[in-house]
């Protein structure tokens, strides 16, 4: 985490329970979307499951009191979650999930792929998952500011 924080792949900033709420709430709400859009848009339904998960990672950042820069990306909310919670359900699969949908909004033109419904089940999974437990992790009093 200290490198991250050298690197200026992460900042440290004032936490706010209000953004890490936002945070939260706006997850949920993209997992709610997706749910209700697979069918029909699969690759749009697998981004919002990403985003999802990767905005339920960064309110357990801003809880600790950072937050990604434009350096870091959304690669530094990979790299902080494996640093900290390697084993936390969800959030070991978030770059499994930032992998594929880089891939689907970036696609090779000679081998493009398109996501199929099985995968954002399992990226709904995921997300669900990752948001249960930034959730948890959000409310313990062992997370304090990094």
């Amino acid at each position: 985490m200290e490198r991250l924080l050298t690197e200026r792949r992460l900042q440290r900033v004032e936490t706010s329970e209000e953004s890490v709420a936002a945070l939260l709430a706006a997850a949920g709400r993209h997992v709610d979307l997706a749910r209700s859009g697979g069918a029909v848009d699969p690759e749009g339904a697998f981004a919002l499951a990403y985003d999802a998960a990767r905005k339920a990672a960064t309110a357990v950042l801003a809880r600790q009191g950072l937050r990604p820069t434009s350096r870091g990306g959304h690669l530094v909310v990979v790299d902080a979650m494996r640093a900290q919670f390697p084993d936390v359900a969800g959030l070991s699969s978030l770059d499994r999930l930032r992998r594929r949908r880089n891939q689907v909004e970036y696609p090779d033109p000679r081998s493009y792929d398109p996501v199929a419904e099985p995968e954002v089940d399992d990226a709904l999974l995921v997300a669900a998952t990752c948001l249960a437990s930034a959730t948890r992790l959000v409310v313990t009093a062992e997370l304090g500011i990094f």
